[in-house]
């Protein structure tokens, strides 16, 4: 923007020069000119003033941003967006007359932008959001290494064109999403030099076959590699303290993982469904099986539980109908809910005493166990009959016994009469559920 201002009179700098001995000028852009007024003759406004270049005025762009601090800016979603074919990001924008610099494009910013074939970043911006190019299928493909080529942000254009990928040495970081749905994703390099790999980095790259995780990663996060159907094997290094929730849930190709001793936590769902899942190590390091963790996995023949074990948590191997035995070690305390559901293959089971705590339904569908009534926590709770089903028909629970867990009669159809002692205060839900032949 330029402004054209009329001559000043020699009046008027005889006026500046009488109170003052410099004088300032102060331009629109934010810059300052200093003049000694002794030795200013005239003052001409006639020329055209350029402005700087770099600042744009938020009126004068597309673009929506929000006032980080007092000096910086960030670019926002703004629905309108998706209907651009081409952006130009500013290095500067002035709104309300001040300046501020652009240093970061925010979250999702431009996701699902279909129609964005163009878009020109400037070096001021030092920051990228997660998803901020996601479904920008018509960008010019590339991988996009921001941070002075410290961060992989991933891959921004067409998601067909990400086959083999190589990320430059010195890259420090994969943010969270890079990869996302890159299904022709087959291979793909990480340097060493990378320490954090985000949530869902490689979230539903189903054509990847294999990867090499670097020895200076410390853990696994979330959805990492969820969905990756065609991985087979993986390792993780030494130093991966902890694997995330999810993180290699759908992996149904993986046929083997090794977990070194350095893993501490195995988190809620981390191998869902990994179908072909033949065998596994669980390290001495990790106490706690999380919630659903092996979920799914019917491939699985056989697990070894370590001591450092105390607890199984809840559907932890609910539905691994290839298990056929397994030693809980006297370690473990509580087994959770439906932990063992549904692992019909299983023969046989030892449950220390120990254990404390039984979740209801924990061996519920286990037809092939010896089948007998489950008394626990020191014969206080009847868990219900575990085994063949069609061999319960006659019961009779302990003296003693104050509780009988939700469901555990459940779908015993050849049951036909049950003793209850008067010890018993509570009768959990649907217990009786399809006991047809209860008569008594």
């Amino acid at each position: 923007m330029t402004k054209k201002l009329l001559v000043l009179t020699m009046t008027f700098v005889s006026c500046v020069m009488t109170f003052a001995t410099d004088m300032i000028v102060k331009q629109k852009n934010g810059d300052a000119l200093r003049f000694d007024v002794k030795n200013v003759e005239e003052v001409i406004f006639e020329e055209t003033i350029p402005e700087n270049s770099t600042v744009v005025d938020e009126s004068e762009t597309p673009l929506k941003f929000k006032i980080l601090s007092e000096n910086t800016v960030e670019v926002i979603r703004y629905d309108s967006y998706s209907e651009l074919s081409s952006v130009t990001i500013p290095a500067k924008v002035r709104i309300d007359g001040k300046v501020y610099d652009v240093t970061s494009i925010g979250d999702m910013a431009f996701y699902e932008c279909s129609s964005l074939t163009r878009i020109n970043i400037p070096e001021s911006v030092s920051s990228i959001g997660n998803s901020v190019f996601s479904g920008c299928d018509k960008l010019d493909p590339k991988l996009l290494v921001y941070d002075k080529g410290a961060k992989c942000y991933g891959w921004i254009g067409s998601k067909d064109s990400c086959i083999n990928v190589a990320i430059p040495s010195g890259v420090k970081s994969i943010e969270n999403y890079a990869f996302y749905n890159c299904n022709g994703l087959t291979s793909i390099e990480i340097p060493n030099s990378v320490t954090y790999i985000g949530y869902g980095a490689f979230f539903g790259c189903g054509g990847l076959t294999s990867i090499e995780i670097p020895n200076s990663l410390n853990s696994i996060l979330s959805y990492t590699f969820y969905g990756c159907t065609g991985l087979t094997s993986i390792n993780i290094p030494d130093g991966v303290t902890s694997i995330g929730v999810d993180a290699f849930e759908g992996c149904s190709g993986l046929t083997s993982i090794n977990i070194p001793n350095s893993v501490t936590s195995i988190e809620n769902y981390a191998f869902e469904k990994c179908s072909s899942l033949t065998s596994i190590n669980i390290p001495d390091s990790v106490t706690f099986i999380g919630k659903n963790v092996f979920e799914g996995c019917s491939g699985l023949t056989s697990i070894e539980i370590p001591e450092s074990v105390t607890s199984i948590g809840e559907m932890a191997f609910y539905g691994c109908s290839g298990l056929t035995s397994i030693n809980i070690p006297d370690s473990v305390t509580s087994i959770g809910e439906m932990a063992f559901y549904g692992c019909s293959k299983l023969t046989s089971i030892n449950i220390p005493d120990n254990v404390t705590s039984i979740g209801d339904m924990a061996f519920y569908n286990c037809s092939k166990l010896d089948p007998k009534l489950l008394v626990y926590n020191k014969g206080t709770k009847c868990y219900g009959w575990i085994g063949d089903r069609k061999r319960c028909t006659a019961i009779v629970i302990p003296e003693g016994v104050i509780s009988i867990g939700s469901h555990a009669f459940y779908y015993c159809s050849s049951l036909t009469s049950i003793e209850i002692p008067n010890s018993v205060t509570l009768i959990g839900e649907k217990v009786f559920y399809f006991c047809s032949s209860l008569t008594n």
